[in-house]
């Protein structure tokens, strides 16, 4: 993974606004790691993909149809992008604004916080408004 300083930085400028291009990006590395960037990672166990296959229908179906200009969200539109770019979105708000995509998407907060085996919104200093 290649990435670019002044991105790195700006990044982490402001851990709140759920932009952070180091976990984006991660993020597409953990979900290829399987050979293809689908918005599935490697679980392991078989009943952890049929939740997840699940999870990631239904959210990402419903995403664009919530995706309005002056409606605020939890994700960035260009989660509706692709699954790919909707995990790794996903996984930026996940450890920036946790409280809100728990939220707005508490299916989506929870297979991840199963897959990533955390909950940040335990340590989150804040919870900010989604950006208009």
């Amino acid at each position: 993974m290649i990435l670019a300083w002044d991105d790195v930085l700006r990044g982490v400028e402001d851990p709140d606004d759920g932009h952070n291009v180091v976990l984006h990006e991660f993020a597409h590395q953990l979900d290829s790691a399987g050979g293809k960037a689908n918005g599935v990672p490697s679980l392991g166990s078989t009943h952890r993909y049929a939740s997840w296959t699940r999870m990631l229908e239904r959210n990402f179906a419903r995403f664009p149809r919530e995706v309005r200009p002056g409606r605020p969200s939890a994700l960035d539109p260009y989660a509706a992008t692709n699954e790919a770019e909707f995990f790794a979105v996903a996984t930026e708000v996940f450890f920036e604004r946790p409280r809100a995509l728990r939220r707005q998407y508490p299916e989506l907060f929870a297979e991840l916080q199963r897959y990533y085996r955390q909950d940040p919104s335990l340590r989150a200093r804040s919870d900010p408004q989604p950006p208009t």
